[in-house]
């Protein structure tokens, strides 16, 4: 007979009872994780926005936490005069007129290479996700480098070389408009007429 919960009937109604609970337990532990996700990255916002970090929150922190993975990877710079060709890139920060445009720092130095870090969407229109170019030079120095420690490295050398063994030798600077060439080359020359 029928009746009561008992039987295999019982048995499966007790099944699909617990398992929508369980459903209804994973949906409001899901949404609660999208809400808080959706509160700490308006947080970020506000804090970039403080810093004066326009911008893509989501890109920055893919960027920074590239960077954090990577912290203490650079390598230690080749010991100046062992070069007879140097190739050094030196970035500059992130300028006025480009943080009003709501942008943000893109490019890491981790010596010898360069990283340009592109924010790109997955075919879904959705999904975020960096492509990460890398290019190699002799040396790289970031925006906090200190103009001196790229004389060092890079002219010093030169300058000893033309003035004690009377031999020919270049600086030369290349970049956009803004990127900071006037800025290095006089510290170099600063540096330069000390020595």
């Amino acid at each position: 007979g029928g009746g009561g919960g008992g039987g295999a009937g019982g048995k499966r109604r007790d099944k699909c009872l617990e398992e929508i609970e369980r459903l209804r337990k994973n949906r409001e532990s899901r949404r609660a994780r999208i809400s808080d996700a959706r509160d700490a990255r308006e947080r970020e916002e506000r804090r970039n926005r403080k810093k004066g970090r326009q911008g893509d929150v989501d890109f920055q922190r893919m960027v920074r936490d590239w960077r954090a993975e990577r912290e203490g990877m650079a390598m230690e710079h080749t010991p100046a005069g062992e070069l007879k060709i140097c190739i050094a890139v030196r970035k500059r920060p992130i300028n006025a007129k480009e943080v009003k445009k709501k942008e943000f720092d893109a490019i890491s130095c981790l010596n010898p290479r360069v990283v340009v870090h592109d924010a790109k969407l997955r075919v879904d229109g959705i999904t975020k996700y960096l492509d990460n170019q890398e290019f190699a030079f002799d040396h790289t120095f970031h925006e906090d480098s200190r103009t001196e420690e790229l004389y060092e490295l890079t002219a010093a050398p030169l300058v000893d070389f033309v003035l004690e063994r009377q031999g020919r030798a270049t600086v030369f600077a290349y970049g956009q408009t803004g990127s900071g060439k006037t800025f290095t080359m006089e510290g170099i020359q600063e540096f330069a007429a000390q020595d």
